[in-house]
């Protein structure tokens, strides 16, 4: 190997890591759409850097004579990845994608019958984002670059991505790698943290079946145009989220079945279900 050992070993290691990704995906340990590429990927890609020395086999795609190392990275970063990376994830437009996917699944019903109940459920869920700011700052990052970090404690993987690509560009990929990760091992230790958190005895309450009064279609479909002008009008630098998460909205209470099916199959986790 021409690389150092040291270095040699992290990849091997990271390969290694890759293929127990993979499996505990596979098993649904983790959560299987993020795993299983994210495992793959991180195997591949190590595999595929391990510099090698001249006149020696190199991989499918690099001439096995080749024994510059920016050479090689120029062929596995900017002629392969760098055209993905700037049609897909420097505009944010897989954040909006998988963002239209969660639209289609998203039922506002539950919001519009307990909007009091759904904000403090949501200001909870925020305090991962209050928590961890002050403190990347104390550690010596700039406020955009604590902002974007901080995020993955209080949002999900596609506002992560777009806020990291705003705030803090040169921290991209380690917060893409850290909050995936953190996503998925929070799925899988789910179970443990509740039981670990939550007295058996309160687990063992029954959930009211009562959940609030019925809202129409054309209602939520109402709800999902206001709210959207109002949040963009209020968040400008976060409209193109909102208005692709109300599309998805808008297209699953208009009862749009195709593009239904279309979108939470491609850009979802399951399947989407009829809205009442």
């Amino acid at each position: 190997m021409a690389s150092e050992p040291k270095i040699m070993f992290g990849r091997i290691f990271l390969m290694l890591l890759g293929f127990l990704l993979i499996y505990l995906g596979s098993r649904n340990i983790l959560e299987p759409l993020l795993m299983i590429p994210m495992g793959l990927g991180m195997s591949s890609v190590n595999a595929g850097v391990m510099f090698l020395d001249g006149n020696k086999m190199g991989t499918l795609f690099v001439d096995p004579l080749m024994s510059d190392p920016i050479e090689l990275m120029n062929i596995m970063q900017i002629d392969w990845l760098q055209p993905i990376y700037t049609l897909t994830f420097s505009n944010g437009l897989i954040a909006c994608l998988v963002f239209m996917g969660i639209g289609v699944l998203l039922d506002v019903g539950y919001v519009m019958a307990r909007p009091f109940q759904s904000m403090f459920i949501a200001l909870f869920a925020e305090l991962g984002t209050i928590a961890v700011f002050p403190i990347a700052v104390w550690l010596g990052l700039n406020p955009g670059q604590a902002a974007a970090v901080a995020t993955i404690g209080g949002a999900d993987g596609p506002m992560v991505l777009f806020t990291s690509l705003v705030l803090a560009k040169d921290l991209f990929v380690p917060i893409t790698v850290v909050g995936y990760l953190y996503l998925g091992l929070t799925y899988g230790a789910y179970p443990y943290l509740i039981k670990w958190l939550v007295p058996e005895r309160i687990r063992g309450i029954s959930m009211a079946a009562d959940r609030g009064p019925k809202i129409s279609r054309s209602q939520k479909l109402t709800f999902a145009v206001v709210a959207c002008t109002l949040l963009c009008l209020l968040f400008p630098v976060a409209a193109p989220l909102f208005f692709s998460l109300f599309v998805g909205v808008a297209v699953r209470e208009s009862g749009i079945d195709a593009f239904t099916k279309l979108l939470g199959r491609c850009f979802s986790t399951r399947q989407p279900s009829s809205s009442a």
